[in-house]
């Protein structure tokens, strides 16, 4: 059933309803009957929703329960409202400049699903901790295709690394080997999301979680251990133990949506060395005495300063003042620029 706190907020004639996929103006949806069974409907978007929505995360998400209008016969219902949301996972198509893209609603943990094979990678690693961070979703990392991996632990180690503190599973679903980690996450008004890239495994486990083979599933190529697209879009498939679980495309690239706070949570260990630095406002660049630099492995380093400067870039976007400082700093810095041309003796 759907939490007590949400369902109160709808009142006949309209019903409480989640939204299970979309399909562009499409969506569909389920809600419980009075007798417990789950009815599956078809909704679309009413009018004065769709014309008061400033952006298409004011639109629904997977995962976000509605106020919906039932039509006569079942047919094609009418969603009225999206009701208050737990959270929002979002990302920013590469380069940062477009709309902010919902991909699932009201999670109660995401699951950043890597391969143990050419798949792996902690600077995409700690792009999706970044994005769980800033949309206040508790996250965990799974290690999939362990079967195939010479040094598993050497594995575990290395997302351990960047992992600050979340936990990192381990498993082999072809095997059901560490499925039971998944316990702990499971359970009645309990919503898990799966992302990560192409051929890193989540149809495969998933199908496992389900216990039917549901999703399709592609082998990974052997040159690079890239896969294909299995899953073609977003959507929440149920548990026989009531778990609603979001199954979401292959995301090669995730564009940073996360402002500075995120990135700071996501390298705690990096606000954990700066104490030690000589200088209390050091940069971490080339100050002598930081301890960052000396004691942070190199690749890490680069990450966060990347990611600060992305962060630095989603706030001037909402904050004038930061905007204008960042115009101010250019516009100085190309009129020094002049100037030093204007000294500098003909070649």
């Amino acid at each position: 059933m759907f939490p007590v706190a949400i369902a109160r907020l709808v009142r006949p004639p309209l019903q409480i309803a989640r939204v299970e996929s979309q399909e562009r103006d499409a969506y569909a949806v389920f809600l419980f009957r009075e007798d417990g069974t789950q009815l599956n409907l078809d909704a679309r978007l009413a009018g004065a929703l769709r014309h008061a929505a400033r952006e298409s995360s004011d639109l629904p998400a997977v995962g976000d329960y509605v106020a919906l209008e039932l039509a006569e016969g079942y047919s094609t219902s009418i969603v009225r409202a999206v009701l208050p949301r737990r959270n929002l996972f979002t990302r920013r198509s590469v380069g940062g400049i477009s709309a902010l893209q919902p991909i699932a609603a009201n999670l109660d943990t995401l699951f950043i699903v890597v391969a143990c094979n050419r798949d792996f990678n902690l600077r995409r690693i700690e792009r999706y901790l970044a994005g769980a961070e800033r949309c206040d979703v508790s996250a965990a990392i799974v290690l999939t295709k362990i079967d195939l991996a010479a040094d598993v632990e050497g594995y575990v180690n290395a997302a351990t690394s960047v992992a600050s503190g979340r936990p990192v599973i381990a498993i082999c679903a072809l095997d059901g080997i560490g499925l039971d980690a998944f316990d702990p996450y499971r359970g009645p008004e309990r919503t898990l999301a799966f992302v990560g890239s192409s051929g890193a495994g989540k149809s495969t486990l998933l199908n496992k979680l389900l216990g039917e083979d549901v999703l399709d599933v592609a082998a990974a190529r052997e040159g690079d251990d890239r896969g294909r697209h299995t899953t073609t879009r977003r959507q929440m498939l149920r548990l026989a133990d009531g778990t609603s679980i979001v199954d979401t495309p292959g995301m090669r690239e995730f564009g940073l949506a996360a402002g500075d706070e995120a990135v700071s949570a996501t390298f705690d260990d990096i606000a954990t060395l700066a104490a030690e630095c000589r200088f209390r406002d050091c940069h971490h660049e080339s100050e002598p005495g930081c301890a960052v630099v000396a004691q942070l492995d190199a690749d890490r380093l680069s990450s966060w300063r990347k990611l600060s400067r992305e962060a630095l870039f989603e706030a001037s976007k909402s904050d004038k003042a930061i905007r204008d400082a960042e115009r101010r700093r250019w516009k100085a810095l190309s009129k020094s620029a002049r100037a030093f041309d204007k000294r500098r003796p003909p070649q």
